[in-house]
């Protein structure tokens, strides 16, 4: 066990093996924390207590529960450290009958099951405990269930009567929480964290006639949020935005939204105006970057690793400006792109 400074929480943490690598980071447990503010909760998988501490500053009194007594023993530090002193630590099987009876009168229960470092992939049935054995388990204590998920998983691959939120941070996908019973209130959903606020997208809310597709990028450009891509809402988005916007797929990685108009939406990451078009043709792009005051080209288009730096040294060469600029492909057309702020 030791004590450490890290991004994740606001203060220094005491962890063991690999306890802060899988700890949930604060600011997401603080928002999932408020979602699930309730009388009594009881965390059945609680590692080293990021999650945790965050329950017990939001709801009357918390259950802390796992199996691994180091780790325990670290979750009930951190308690300490954060100052909140209404959990109750179990050390034991959270699908023991003993466990269970303790936590009876638990109103909702939350499980942050353990999962392979890594896998093909990621599936619910690799969960540890699985979620069917915890609905069991619990189903006479309560019908409110939260369990995290890896957010590689796509929506339907989630053979689960729940709502699946997607939640991401600093625009990377972190999180996705399978909410059940009482808990769900839709079927997919999508939350953006940045800084101290958040901000829900939810299916289901508006009658969509779907988002066009087109091939080509029109004055503006906006990067939707990974969180909104993975949960299937980039028509809710649309309908939300009020605007025409189009859709426009660069590759199985990448997409953008596109519009005549400008949008300031919390769920796009990023941003951009349409400086230029070009053929993919070194010189071309090049000339073009002169001509918009680049000193710099960001290559968002596939490149094979043995051509990216010829491709790059080509693009770039020559460069004076002190402006940063961002290429998309489209077909055979480059699309310079200026991230606004």
């Amino acid at each position: 066990m030791e004590r450490i400074r890290n991004p994740k929480f606001s203060k220094p943490v005491f962890t063991c093996g690999e306890g802060v690598r899988f700890a949930t980071p604060e600011i997401v447990a603080s928002y999932r924390a408020g979602r699930l503010k309730t009388g009594v909760l009881a965390d059945i998988s609680c590692g080293i207590g990021g999650q945790t501490v965050c329950f017990a500053e939001e709801c009357d009194r918390v259950y802390g529960v796992d199996i691994d007594g180091e780790r325990l023993e670290c979750a009930r530090r951190n308690a300490g450290v954060y100052g909140v002193d209404n959990i109750t630590f179990i050390e034991g099987d959270a699908l023991s009958p003993q466990v269970v009876e303790q936590v009876a009168d638990a109103d909702i229960i939350f499980s942050d099951p353990a999962r392979p470092a890594t896998e093909d992939v990621r599936q619910t049935d690799s969960l540890r405990p699985g979620i069917p054995k915890v609905l069991e388990a619990y189903g006479d204590v309560t019908k409110s269930f939260a369990f995290e998920a890896p957010p590689q998983m796509p929506p339907e691959r989630i053979d689960f009567d729940c709502e699946r939120e997607y939640l991401s941070l600093d625009g990377q996908l972190n999180r996705l929480t399978l909410y059940f019973g009482p808990l769900k209130g839709c079927e997919r959903s999508a939350v953006v964290l940045k800084e101290d606020m958040y901000y829900r997208l939810k299916s289901g809310v508006a009658a969509l006639a779907g988002i066009p597709e087109a091939d080509k990028l029109l004055t503006f450009a906006f990067e939707p949020d990974p969180a909104v891509v993975k949960a299937g809402l980039l028509g809710e988005l649309a309908a939300e935005l009020n605007i025409n916007v189009s859709f426009v797929e660069i590759d199985a990685r990448r997409s953008l939204l596109t519009s005549e108009s400008n949008i300031d939406s919390p769920f796009c990451k990023n941003r951009y105006r349409v400086l230029d078009r070009v053929t993919f043709d070194c010189k071309s792009i090049n000339d073009s970057l002169k001509k918009n005051g680049a000193g710099k080209a960001v290559i968002r288009f596939n490149v094979e690793p043995d051509r990216y730096w010829d491709i790059r040294n080509r693009i770039e060469e020559g460069l004076t400006g002190k402006g940063t600029v961002h290429l998309f492909q489209i077909n055979d057309i480059i699309y310079l792109l200026e991230q606004l702020k």
